[in-house]
């Protein structure tokens, strides 16, 4: 039996079959795809986290006990740890300082401060709303600047 090779199989003559090679530029790899879409919910996590940290920085500043001080700081806590977890503060920090990671370990000193000045406001039981407001404020702020 002859085989006859210049015979044009059925994918061909379908025109299913493309000739790719690999590493086609038209087309993103699947890593890219994939980083990709863990960055968008990495996003979405801390669009959703710091949504939450407004919430109970209002929270807080209507009423100044020590457990919504506790779960104001608890979700800071949170959104520091994707922050890191996804290198969104990291590689922004980068390109700004020449030292590298100096940058974020600036902010993250200046929000551990924050909060230590915030939880001694709230043992004396300070009523004086307008400097509890400024310092979760200053907190969101910081938050902000290491997310975008």
């Amino acid at each position: 039996m002859k085989i006859d090779r210049r015979s044009s199989t059925f994918i061909e003559q379908l025109g299913l079959r493309e000739d790719k090679q690999a590493g086609d530029v038209n087309r993103p790899a699947f890593q890219d795809i994939l980083k990709l879409t863990g960055t968008r919910m990495q996003k979405a996590e801390l669009d959703r986290l710091l949504q939450s940290i407004d919430q109970m920085g209002k929270e807080l500043s209507k009423q100044l006990t020590w457990r919504s001080l506790m779960n104001y700081k608890e979700r800071i806590r949170k959104f520091l740890e994707e922050i890191v977890k996804g290198g969104f503060g990291l590689k922004e920090q980068q390109g700004v300082n020449r030292r590298g990671r100096m940058k974020l370990y600036k902010i993250v000193s200046e929000l551990d401060e924050l909060m230590a000045q915030l939880a001694e406001e709230v043992l004396k039981e300070e009523k004086n709303q307008l400097e509890i407001l400024k310092k979760i404020g200053d907190i969101r702020g910081l938050l902000v600047n290491l997310y975008s």
